[in-house]
């Protein structure tokens, strides 16, 4: 299969952008048949708070070290291997860090990470606006010619010139949101900036629209929120045009990802709990939802 570009993207933070990408990590691995050879790469772009960094437990094994922040300055010189290749004599592949056995699977080796270094300095945007191209130039050869199954990209909020990067390089862009009301106006109102400058970014981009964080449906004021919520998503998307918008999880009987009471905590990877203790039903619940999330994306 060719390398699907991924990016888990929100307008604001506080979407559980990150614990949404974490756990659909495994399931992308089993839905694309990715292993050491071709494998799925992570990388955190959140390169100011660094959350799937944070999440890994892998600050400490990138301080000091080639990160994210160096990789999209684009200064060092990749050479452009053959098809076929060992993706691991690639030296682009060599500044990856293996967690597959973080999230529970059996091989290492089948994810790879790129994380932040957060002791050091942040990157100035000149710079990266110089490189982008260049950088999302060679980031894609790369992948294509080393037979990645699947590159993420865990993307910072809005407009922030990391989060540019990420949306750009994006065949599939998860587009996660909480189902309040300031995140409906606000994430519709980027969309609606999106679909202005749906060329900048491409024009073959499909956005998996998806509410995360769905708490247990209430009546408030006499008014389900659940019915309310998917209704006006549903009206939302109506007003939209020339965006490619997978709908697949706006619908009352399928609205989005649901709260988990664990990660209210601690965030957690369901996939790999599943297989040390029984899950509770909002775990089980939110696990169906991310193996929907991991075909819809692998499709």
């Amino acid at each position: 299969m060719a390398t699907v570009f991924t990016t888990f993207f929100s307008y604001k933070g506080g979407a559980g952008r990150s614990t949404t990408c974490l756990n659909t990590l495994p399931l992308l691995a089993q839905e694309s048949g990715a292993n050491g050879r071709a494998p799925i790469l992570l990388l955190d772009m959140d390169i100011e708070s660094a959350g799937m960094t944070y999440l890994l437990g892998m600050q400490d094994e990138f301080k000091g070290q080639f990160d994210v922040k160096e990789f999209i300055k684009g200064e060092e010189n990749w050479p452009q291997n053959s098809v076929g290749e060992s993706i691991q004599d690639h030296p682009l592949y060599k500044h990856f860090k293996p967690v597959g056995k973080k999230l529970g699977l059996e091989n290492d080796n089948t994810v790879m990470f790129l994380g932040v270094d957060d002791s050091s300095n942040t990157v100035d945007r000149a710079v990266i606006d110089g490189a982008r191209e260049a950088v999302l130039s060679k980031f894609r050869h790369f992948c294509v010619n080393n037979r990645v199954r699947i590159a993420v990209a865990d993307s910072a909020a809005g407009d922030q010139f990391s989060a540019r990067l990420a949306v750009e390089i994006a065949d599939k862009l998860v587009f996660c949101m909480r189902p309040t009301i300031q995140f409906r106006i606000g994430t519709f109102n980027y969309l609606g900036r999106m679909s202005m400058r749906v060329g900048n970014f491409g024009d073959d981009t499909d956005i998996i629209l998806l509410p995360t964080v769905v708490p247990s449906d209430v009546e408030i004021d006499g008014v389900r929120q659940l019915s309310n919520a998917a209704a006006d998503v549903a009206k939302r998307l109506e007003q939209l045009g020339n965006l490619r918008i997978c709908k697949d999880f706006i619908s009352e009987d399928c609205f989005g990802i649901n709260e988990i009471s664990r990660f209210k905590w601690q965030e957690g990877i369901l996939y790999d709990l599943q297989r040390n203790k029984a899950l509770a039903e909002d775990e089980k619940t939110a696990l169906e939802r991310y193996k929907k999330l991991a075909r819809i994306i692998v499709e």
